[in-house]
């Protein structure tokens, strides 16, 4: 089957087992097992258990045409599963869904999240191939649009279809569709039947945490000075520090373990106050916070009557070595 043009916003890592066709660009294999900090599944009613004339926390979308099934017929693990049937170009869009009917928080500034479920096709397919979605959805529930991948497969062996999704601080809510679509270079097969089981919908990766960062905060220009930075990952994974040192400069530093203190140093060339800003960045390209230390070149003593000391020195420069080094001379 020929590739169809990838559709949506939003960054997409997807995975599947023994696939024949991938449909969607930009995308990569991402192993699950790879990653073993998956949070907490956020999808209602996973396997399709609970319900009484439709599944709890699922409905199907409005297609005349559409024959949505719920049974026992066929599961990859538990009792049920849903499916979808009789796929036809009459309606619009052309494609057959299940939706979650409430809407599900996330926090897209800190998490980004991963979308997966088992599927498999009655029969073999031809034209028709397995979908699943992320509909997204600003504060105030208006959509944003959405991202998703799709797979057809040659058996009627269960597989798992995965959705990465990156970072967009827009995005509050989204929904969740299961479902398919065909290719349409042809017309599709109204007789595949495609059966979903076990979706998980967690955050797949969380920002580290914002950075500390300690050292000198007054000093004299021109001179070296040393900073302790150090940040804490929640999966803990590896993380590289961007650090802006106020004066137009910036340093990327090398990979660190999580909560791991490193120290770098500055020289500053020019008096003034500088806000140093550090983040922290893991492995999987995810930002911390903005951490902020303001630092002064040179310090002032408070010294009372100063400029008249300052006066005097001007007048005998040799005099009281310590106490011109005091004031900066």
């Amino acid at each position: 089957m020929d590739k169809k043009p990838s559709i949506g916003i939003v960054v997409c890592i997807v995975l599947i087992a023994n696939v024949s066709v991938v449909l969607g660009g930009n995308s990569s294999q991402i192993p699950s097992e790879d990653r073993t900090d998956i949070g907490p599944n956020l999808a209602p009613n996973p396997s399709f258990e609970e319900g009484d004339s439709m599944p709890t926390g699922w409905t199907y979308s409005p297609d005349t045409n559409g024959i949505y099934t719920w049974d026992s017929n066929y599961t990859y693990s538990g009792e049920k599963s849903v499916g979808v049937l009789n796929l036809t170009n009459d309606g619009y869009p052309p494609n057959l869904m299940w939706i979650t009917t409430d809407f599900i928080p996330v926090n897209c500034t800190l998490n980004s999240y991963q979308f997966s479920a088992w599927f498999k096709f009655v029969t073999p397919a031809t034209t028709n191939y397995a979908t699943i979605h992320i509909r997204q959805y600003d504060i105030n529930y208006q959509p944003l649009g959405w991202g998703g991948a799709g797979y057809g497969v040659g058996d009627t062996e269960w597989h798992q279809i995965s959705h990465y999704t990156g970072y967009d601080n827009d995005t509050k809510y989204v929904k969740l569709e299961i479902g398919q679509e065909y290719n349409t270079e042809y017309e599709p097969d109204p007789l595949i039947e495609i059966r979903f089981d076990d979706v998980n919908f967690s955050i797949w990766n969380t920002a580290p945490n914002a950075p500390t960062i300690t050292g000198e905060t007054n000093g004299r220009v021109r001179t070296l000075y040393f900073y302790t930075i150090t940040s804490i990952d929640p999966n803990q994974d590896n993380v590289t520090y961007e650090i802006e040192w106020g004066d137009n400069t910036t340093q990327t530093t090398g990979s660190y373990e999580s909560g791991e203190e490193i120290i770098i140093s500055h020289i500053w060339g020019i008096e003034g106050t500088y806000s140093v800003r550090v983040r922290a960045i893991d492995e999987n390209h995810a930002k911390s916070d903005w951490a902020t230390l303001t630092v002064t070149m040179p310090y002032s003593y408070n010294i009372p009557m100063q400029r008249l000391l300052e006066r005097f020195l001007e007048r005998f420069p040799n005099a009281f070595p310590l106490l011109q080094q005091l004031l900066g001379h």
